[in-house]
């Protein structure tokens, strides 16, 4: 699939679909429809992951890859610190469906913010130099 319709557009469909697979959480649901899902949320997220892996390497050139992809990972790992400590602050507060609406909103921003990535990498060969992006 990502080779077909790009990257771009993978990820954004993973992340919006995760968002519709978290959407039910809002409202009470019986225990079988919130592991639905629970489970398809969380593969669209880890699914976008995984796109993600393939769609950073391919945007910085070879001179500064690592460097990139170290601090994209850093970043993602602080958030995946850091959202636990929220989710379980909110509930305890009582405020499970406040918990679900920040998640809902923190994954459909991200997908807009792939829909707005400056380069599809589709196609392309890797860039050596900062030259080769223009």
């Amino acid at each position: 699939m990502v080779d077909r319709v790009g990257r771009k557009l993978s990820m954004a469909t993973m992340l919006f679909t995760a968002c519709v697979f978290l959407f039910p959480l809002v409202f009470s649901q019986a225990d079988i429809l919130t592991g639905i899902s629970l489970f398809g949320a969380r593969l669209c997220i880890s699914a976008s992951f995984s796109i993600m892996y393939i769609y950073a390497p391919e945007i910085y050139p070879t001179s500064v890859r690592t460097t990139g992809i170290g601090v994209a990972s850093s970043v993602g790992r602080i958030g995946g610190i850091l959202c636990p400590l929220v989710a379980v602050a909110l509930v305890h507060n009582c405020q499970q469906t406040a918990a679900i609406l920040l998640f809902e909103l923190v994954v459909f921003l991200s997908g807009v913010a792939v829909m707005f990535f400056p380069f599809e990498t589709k196609g392309t060969r890797l860039n050596d130099t900062e030259a080769d992006l223009n």
